[in-house]
């Protein structure tokens, strides 16, 4: 193998990504703009059938989906279940719809329009926390309901995909075949999520043998992801699920956090870097002379479908409209899991370079008006919240 090449593109990746980190902008971006200028967009230094290339690749996206898994704490979607499920519904069933009408109307086909529509209804988890930690919101309602709808809305997205992958693999749609499908799917999410309340308190036993807990996380993760792929899913979602299974109350904090911290470190600071570089290699932005009004058309529909989608939903449960308008624009944030299940469609052909920039396109653009505009929403609930406790604070004397 040539390291050459590996050596160029995590040089060109790491620059990108501090610049992006220095304007506060997400890294991931900074690292999907290094690719661009290493690979056979701009300069050529590093082609895409690079091997070492696409197993690091590989291996990031299995890490990443790792960590999101890890960072998905259950007992956080029991506390605000109702409030925070109707929330991501909204904030996928509209974006969906919006999504797949407009993809149908510029001329594709059903199941590319399905898979467009499914990646414009995922939210960033990792995204919409930071976003709320960086204006200090995380003590408002609004960010325990977005965080919440942020879970759901991931693991109704992944329901969503597996779906597809189904049909994709079946080479049809059949009502029936459809059904036992979408039974099979959901049926092996229940059973890996009962399964991990149930066995979890085992770990901690295990974990401690020898004292190999990273090793353990990765063969818990390995073995789910490899029954996902035996019912005809995919990988991913084994180390998705798998990272549900290690929680803080169950193997230790100092256990937890040196676990979280490892597989933190393969995926965003290794394996991931090069599996975001290695996205903008299929990059084409011919989309905007040949297809602009559907790129306009598709980022529009994603941030209204956010906003309307989540926010409403939010002005329903009694939340302000400041705070609902706070869920909509945390919601509206896009980053590795889109980008991640973006990767597998363009892989199986049911997506083109084309749709896959504009997707590509889409996650930053709304991500970046995510950022800006909660700027002054952000500042009215701080003043709104200090008012509230300088009224407490009187009242107490």
């Amino acid at each position: 193998m040539d390291f050459h090449s590996l050596l160029i593109l995590m040089v060109i990746v790491y620059s990108a990504g501090k610049i992006f980190r220095y304007f506060h902008l997400p890294v991931l971006f900074g690292e999907l703009l290094g690719g661009i200028i290493a690979g056979p967009v701009l300069l050529g230094l590093v082609q895409p059938g690079d091997e070492i290339i696409k197993v690091i690749a590989e291996l990031g996206i299995f890490f990443l989906m790792l960590h999101s898994g890890l960072e998905t704490d259950p007992r956080d979607l029991m506390k605000s279940f109702k409030s925070s499920t109707l929330v991501a519904l909204g904030g996928v069933i509209l974006p969906f719809g919006l999504g797949y009408f407009v993809t149908r109307y510029f001329g594709y086909d059903v199941m590319t329009s399905a898979f467009v529509a499914m990646g414009v209804s995922i939210t960033a988890i990792a995204l919409c926390v930071r976003l709320f930690k960086d204006y200090g919101l995380t003590k408002t309602k609004a960010f325990h309901v977005a965080m919440g709808a942020a879970m759901v809305d991931d693991i109704v997205s992944l329901i969503m995909f597996s779906v597809i992958i189904g049909i994709v693999e079946t080479g049809g749609f059949e009502p029936v075949a459809l059904g036992i499908l979408l039974v099979k799917v959901v049926l092996f999410f229940a059973v890996i999520m009962w399964a991990g309340f149930k066995l979890a308190k085992h770990l901690n036993r295990l974990i401690y043998s020898g004292n190999r807990g990273f090793t353990v996380t990765l063969i818990i993760a390995l073995i789910i992801g490899l029954l996902a792929e035996a019912i005809g899913l995919h990988i991913i979602i084994g180390a998705f699920l798998a990272g549900l299974f290690i929680r803080e109350e169950i193997i230790d904090s100092k256990a937890f956090h040196k676990i979280e911290d490892r597989v933190y470190g393969m995926a965003y600071f290794f394996f991931g870097p090069v599996f975001f570089a290695s996205l903008a290699f299929h990059l084409d932005f011919t989309i905007f002379i040949e297809d602009p009004w559907y790129l306009v058309a598709l980022i529009v529909v994603s941030v209204v479908g956010k906003l309307f989608g989540c926010g409403l939903i939010a002005r329903f449960l009694k939340l302000s409209k400041w705070e609902s308008l706070a869920v909509g624009i945390g919601m509206n944030s896009r980053g590795a899991v889109e980008l991640i299940i973006a990767s597998i469609g363009i892989s199986l052909g049911i997506i083109n370079e084309t749709i896959f920039s504009a997707l590509v396109i889409m996650a930053f653009v709304t991500t970046l008006m995510s950022i800006l505009m909660m700027k002054p929403v952000a500042k009215h609930l701080t003043l709104k919240g200090k008012a509230k406790d300088k009224l407490a604070s009187v009242l107490h004397r």
